[in-house]
């Protein structure tokens, strides 16, 4: 079908072509007193115009329907968008897929700039670039299409739709259907309106992410199983108890999750040998947007959990969308860790070395229903060999051991500080060696108990630390000036040592 207003514009030519970096944000529409949406367009005497908006879109970056044609369940995101050139985009999903049409994706388009602009539709997710990307597993009819229907005022072509024997929408053929270049006014509004569909050949509807690439940036549709979201492989640790964290958030575990769960944590394995790489893939199969979560390692003794890493999380922590995806690796190292580069594997995720065989949970602070996700996995290998910092030398006197880094005397702040650690009885507190040599926090943080534990040998009493004030402070927590701890059956006490400075 063609479109006389396309022809229309694109007659008024291409100049003021500018670049098309796509970014994603919120909806321009906002909230007036009465609960309503309003466009928040400027009116000519520059006050804010508050006439209810027919066009503002639902609140979060994903727009979820659950199909009537089939047991799939569809996430759109973002909902919203703009490019550099100031392009306003606002789509969402306004009605599921029936028998009788297809799931139905509204918006529109506007000139956020005060002066004309040509934009560059076709360069555009799901605008101007409406052919998906297939899920991976996939290599031939197994593509999303957004066709645009009579009510899309960018389109040169609607599609005929037609719905197959097994009940879910395609289309007859794949475009072009779009403008590549529109031209527009200050301000100027469009309307945008797609049904989404299938392609020739495609059998059923594929679950997965579905990518719509543009000049920088992409939107996306997940696709579950609406019956079953939840993981289809069974884990190797199904039936196992384990015992709950300390910080009382409740945890939903990857091998106590079936086909009915909604978020997990998945791993690549259940079980490696030290050195060796797993990786993880947060699923949010919900509806619901999940909380900040970061990622955290821990190690199973004796019954209880014990954190091992990261020794702290950066302040940059997002939200996962309905039908989002949140990646990370765990890189595990028996010995002194590989460092990880750009140009030998991804480093998304955390690195470490000193671990010992045993078992670990990966836990991601995303949760449905529960407050986490986590997956438990067991690393095979040796027990943890405790080694000092390659800066340190120690020096042994009769029942007394004096370790010095280069930290001491080197005449830079921080200034010079010493601690001592002794052999005594009935310490409460427990730490594992994999804390110890690693920096996770606690006792263990700065590298302090690594060197002193190092030079703790059978016929050593008494090692005395000397350092810098930040790694003696990080040994004890702010204000202190002893602690005790148990460490591989032995018990002992930390102190400043102010005589032996």
């Amino acid at each position: 079908m063609d479109r006389r207003a396309f022809l229309t514009a694109l007659a008024a030519g291409t100049s003021g072509l500018a670049g098309c970096s796509l970014s994603t944000g919120n909806g321009d529409s906002v909230p007036t007193n009465d609960g309503t949406r309003t466009s928040g367009r400027p009116t000519d005497n520059g006050e804010t115009d508050t006439r209810p908006d027919d066009h503002s879109q639902p609140e979060g970056w994903a727009s979820v329907v659950e199909l009537e044609t089939g047991p799939r369940t569809y996430a759109f995101g973002p909902t919203s968008m703009h490019t550099d050139d100031r392009a306003r985009i606002a789509l969402w999903f306004d009605r599921t897929a029936t028998a009788d049409h297809p799931a139905r994706l509204r918006g529109w388009f506007e000139n956020g700039n005060d002066f004309a602009n040509t934009f560059r539709i076709e360069w555009i997710p799901v605008v101007g670039g409406t052919h998906g990307r297939q899920p991976a597993g996939y290599d031939h009819e197994a593509r999303l299409h957004f066709a645009p229907t009579e009510n899309n005022d960018l389109a040169e072509t609607v599609p005929e739709v037609i719905r197959t024997d097994d009940g879910y929408w395609r289309v007859e053929d794949i475009g072009p259907w779009m403008t590549e270049t529109y031209r527009m006014d200050p301000g100027e509004r469009v309307e945008l309106e797609y049904v989404l569909v299938g392609e020739r050949g495609m059998s059923g509807r594929p679950t997965g992410t579905y990518e719509y690439r543009g000049d920088d940036q992409s939107a996306s549709v997940t696709v579950w199983n609406t019956d079953a979201p939840g993981p289809e492989a069974k884990s190797r640790f199904a039936g196992r108890s384990v015992p709950a964290f300390d910080n009382d958030r409740t945890v939903q575990w990857f091998h106590e999750a079936d086909s009915t769960t909604p978020a997990f944590v998945r791993p690549s394995a259940e079980r490696i040998e030290l050195d060796g790489r797993i990786d993880f893939e947060m699923v949010n199969n919900s509806h619901e947007e999940l909380g900040c979560g970061h990622w955290n390692l821990y190690k199973l003794v004796d019954g209880r959990w014990f954190h091992v890493g990261p020794a702290f999380h950066t302040a940059d922590c997002r939200s996962l969308p309905p039908g989002g995806r949140e990646q990370w690796s765990l890189r595990a190292f028996n010995g002194k860790s590989v460092p990880c580069g750009h140009e030998n594997c991804e480093c998304r995720g955390l690195t470490r070395g000193y671990l010992g065989g045993g078992e670990y949970a990966v836990v991601a602070g995303y949760g449905h229903p529960g407050d986490e996700s986590a997956a438990l996995v067991e690393l095979t290998g040796d027990p943890v060999t405790l080694v000092p910092t390659d800066d340190a030398t120690a020096e042994q006197n009769g029942d007394v051991a004096t370790v010095t880094t280069d930290r001491y005397g080197d005449g830079e702040h921080p200034p010079d500080a010493t601690f001592a650690v002794t052999r005594t009885v009935s310490a409460t507190e427990r730490v594992i060696a994999e804390q110890v040599m690693g920096s996770s926090g606690g006792l263990s943080r700065g590298r302090g108990l690594r060197n002193a534990l190092s030079a703790m040998t059978a016929d050593v009493d008494r090692v005395v630390v000397r350092t810098d004030e930040h790694v003696a402070n990080a040994v004890f927590g702010s204000d202190e000036s002893t602690r005790r701890f148990r460490f591989r059956g032995e018990d002992y006490e930390v102190s400043r040592d102010a005589a032996a400075e």
